[in-house]
């Protein structure tokens, strides 16, 4: 809505604009007896224009309510489908919808004094709730409430909450499935009754669970055997009224064999836990139909007094239509839409389930981090829909490497995650994820059959590498963030990144706070023409100075800025400062000169970054020749397609443009072909082996010949002696940068320096 709202005022204000214009175009010309006919003519274009953007705004709102009265009557259906007590409701209390089960059972209907807002805060045991209330009913699953209705009847229920769908108005509907336990509690009477008549005769067992007709399960304590009902042999397909655990165990689905063993274990070591409480076990077992049902069991443990020995017993139902259905909820709230896998939500949840279950039962799995190397930038050059169909063709090949007891989900983002079982192969997350490397690979057709794609990953080990599956993840994340200059780069987590994390995020978070105290600040540094020792400007450099007067390096910080979005707000700093420096040694009748920025890869991808640099150099009232962006090699080399785009606007705006650190990225002369550089910096390390190595001599004498060929000059860095300069200014470099002439010096040192030196004029 709010989105709707601002395009109809920039369609007003549009034609606003647009009548001004015409009624002064038509002013100048009435003489000449056009101006009234263009006024007409055009107004009313205008007007039909701004007409039809009303009128598509108005079908959006309609066709968004359309999908949202889908959405509301397709949740409201399987509502009032449900064979157990459901009632759909929002947080913010406006309705709530009970379905046939839930109205029969509680006789709780609206009244004038009865709303949403009283009603279901009634279910909870609560007068009234809030957001933290409904937070933790979500979070709880199968928690047991007590309430009394209308009638003044108790009723105790447990409650399944699930929110099923927020709204554009951030309104969230939730679907809270009940149980009512008086039922299972009656149920379960008669099986404390039946026990007590048992002996450790196992024809009493048998005789005593045939008197129901449901299914029931009963284990004794120090007893191999589990004794199961008639109807529940039947349920099973099983021949024999007693089974074994090793029997049994055969009989359950293998992704839930896990929950099979914690509760044997449990079982076995703490059977009094459970005397007086009621529990629930769900899971997968095969029937006599030979498919995997739902069975949800329900047990508790009473004294028997003739044995003076424990027994665990309870109903067995199979609940396979309700997990259908809620399947069908559940896809709602934890598939994402468009791979159609499991989202971060899913993970999360599965993730603790099995970290919890690797500590009762003494296993591991991998925990795999994957993202698609370059991704941002599939979506800017070849649009969203070549972008999501690489995504679905990732969770595909994702899939297919998942074991049948692993899971893999969509985290976020080009960003995926797979868990996969321990089986004490050390090598396995490597070798998968290098599978998917090589599958990855032949996707690159159609429009993306110009690219290389990579894939990138970090792995942890669950439970060792971090006190919860969160914490897992982040470590399995940091791994392949501490990587990531290096694409296709399969990193393990060790316990040495440990101090690595908290030492960054510590300067990260001190850099953050640095920025809103202003420590940032400039030093320049200046640049010399080796032919005529004039300077031809200066560069920028960054520095943070501490609370404390301590001066950070860039070395240190910068790195960490360049993974989080500080390093955008580095950048535009030192953008406004410098341009405000410059502005401010004009007024002082300063000589002009030029100005080196660095930028990062974040910001020169972006597609207003000439729009952006343009409205600075506006706002201090610069020339476009007085500033020059230093790139990385390794940056512009990126995508080399967006980078020759970007910096082609930035070079057609007057714009200079440096390649930073030559030598050190990609080292292919043959990108002084393709990208419109108007300056080659050479990186130090050439400098200081250049008296050693002739053939580091032949390089740069062989970079600057290319260079000039293209009418790109050549700049070396980190010159300290006037035999560098000779060396360089013999084999043909145009320019230096180096403490020989000048550290890099605060803006009143730089003054000085531009009073006393002579400065090359700008053309």
């Amino acid at each position: 809505m709010k989105w709707n709202k601002q395009l109809v005022a920039s369609g007003v204000v549009g034609f606003a604009l647009l009548t001004g214009i015409l009624n002064i175009y038509a002013f100048f010309h009435r003489n000449k007896g056009e101006g009234d006919l263009v006024y007409i003519l055009f107004n009313s274009y205008a007007l039909i224009a701004l007409i039809l953007g009303v009128c598509m705004v108005i079908r959006r709102q309609r066709q968004e309510k359309h999908k949202m009265d889908i959405a509301r009557k397709r949740l409201t259906y399987l509502t009032k489908n449900l064979t157990a007590p459901a009632m759909l409701w929002n947080d913010s209390f406006t309705e709530v919808i009970f379905n046939d089960a839930l109205s029969k059972l509680t006789d709780i209907t609206m009244s004038d004094d009865m709303g949403p807002k009283q009603i279901v805060p009634i279910f909870f045991g609560k007068e009234d709730m809030t957001d933290e209330d409904i937070r933790e009913i979500v979070i709880a699953r199968n928690q047991e409430y007590s309430f009394i209705d209308s009638n003044g009847v108790p009723h105790d229920m447990i409650w399944n909450t699930s929110a099923v769908e927020t709204n554009g108005d951030g309104v969230t509907w939730l679907l809270s499935i009940g149980t009512d336990l008086a039922d299972i509690r009656n149920m379960q009477s008669k099986i404390a009754t039946y026990s007590k008549q048992l002996s450790v005769s196992e024809g009493k067992h048998n005789l005593t669970m045939e008197l129901m007709d449901v299914g029931l399960l009963l284990i004794e304590q120090n007893n191999p055997q589990l004794f199961l009902s008639e109807k529940l042999q039947k349920m099973f397909g099983l021949s024999s009224s007693t089974v074994t655990v090793d029997e049994l165990r055969e009989m359950i689905y293998p992704l839930d064999v896990d929950v099979f063993e914690l509760h044997v274990d449990m079982m076995r070591r703490y059977m009094a836990y459970y005397v007086d409480r009621t529990e629930t076990l769900e899971l997968r077992i095969r029937s006599a139909d030979g498919i995997y049902r739902w069975y949800a069991y329900r047990f508790r443990a009473t004294m028997q007094n003739e044995s003076e020995r424990l027994a665990v017993g309870g109903t067995v139902i199979d609940i396979s239509a309700e997990k259908e259905k809620d399947e069908i909820i559940e896809k709602a709230a934890y598939e994402d839409t468009i791979v159609g896998i499991p989202n971060r939500n899913k993970l999360m949840n599965v993730g603790e389930e099995l970290y919890r279950r690797t500590l009762a039962l003494n296993n591991s799995y991998w925990v795999i981090v994957m993202d698609i190397d370059r991704f941002h930038l599939i979506n800017d050059t070849c649009g969203y829909a070549a972008g999501n169909s690489l995504l679905r063709s990732f969770a595909n090949i994702l899939i297919r490497e998942m074991t049948h007891d692993g899971f893999g989900a969509r985290i976020s983002g080009d960003n995926f995650a797979l868990i996969l079982p321990d089986t004490g192969d050390e090598g396995l997350p490597e070798r998968i994820v290098s599978k998917i490397q090589r599958v990855l690979l032949t996707k690159a057709v159609g429009n993306l059959s110009h690219r290389t794609l990579t894939c990138s990953a970090g792995y942890a080990r669950m439970p060792e590498d971090g006190d919860s599956f969160e914490h897992v993840m982040d470590h399995a994340e940091f791994a392949i963030s501490s990587n990531k200059k290096t694409h296709g780069s399969i990193t393990r987590y060790t316990s040495k990144m440990h101090d690595a994390i908290i030492l960054e995020n510590n300067i990260e978070t001190q850099l953050h706070e640095a920025i809103l105290r202003n420590e940032l600040e400039l030093r320049y540094q200046p640049k010399v023409s080796l032919t005529t020792g004039e300077m031809i400007g200066l560069e920028a450099l960054i520095r943070w100075r501490s609370a404390s007067g301590e001066l950070v390096s860039p070395g240190v910080f910068i790195p960490i800025a360049e993974r989080s979005p500080l390093i955008t707000r580095i950048t535009h700093f030192v953008m406004d400062e410098a341009c405000r420096q410059m502005q401010l040694w004009r007024t002082m009748g300063l000589p002009e000169t030029v100005i080196s920025i660095n930028f990062s890869s974040t910001d020169f991808y972006q597609e207003d970054v000439c729009a952006q640099i343009l409205n600075t150099l506006k706002k201090y009232k610069l020339k476009p020749q007085n500033l020059e962006i230093e790139l990385t090699e390794s940056l512009a080399c990126k995508d080399i397609d967006v980078a020759t785009l970007r910096m082609q606007e930035l070079r057609d705006a007057g714009i200079q443009l440096a390649m930073d650190d030559f030598g050190t990225g990609y080292s292919s002369l043959s990108y002084l072909q393709s990208l419109p550089f108007t300056v080659l910096k050479l990186d130090r390390s050439f400098v200081v082996t250049m008296h050693e190595k002739t053939v580091v001599q032949e390089i740069i004498r062989s970079a600057a010949r290319i260079a000039k060929a293209k009418h790109i000059r050549t700049l070396a860095e980190g010159v300290e002696t006037q035999e560098q300069a000779d060396m360089l200014s013999e084999v043909g470099c145009d320019y230096a940068q180096g403490y020989l002439y000048g550290h890099p010096m605060t803006a009143k040192e730089a003054e000085h320096f531009i009073r006393t030196h002579t400065i090359r004029k700008i053309v």
